[in-house]
């Protein structure tokens, strides 16, 4: 899962390492526009549909996958 979801991350950010520890927008870069477009894209990926409550709880790569691995 988690290198599914790097896979998906490295599309949005030009870090250099991404780990389950790296912070989306301190260490990856991203913008709030960026995190809803790759919400968009683990949708489609996942095939699940993830709710704005859950999206504002995304700080960490890791914060990412525990909420698939719960979904799957």
């Amino acid at each position: 899962m988690l290198e599914r979801v790097i896979g998906i991350l490295r599309e949005y950010s030009e870090a250099e390492e991404i780990t389950r520890d790296s912070v989306l927008v301190s260490d990856l870069g991203l913008t709030s526009f960026d995190v809803i477009s790759i919400v968009a894209a683990f949708e489609e990926e996942f095939d699940i549909e993830v709710p704005d409550r859950a999206i504002m709880d995304f700080v960490t790569v890791g914060d990412i996958v525990t909420y698939l691995e719960e979904q799957a």
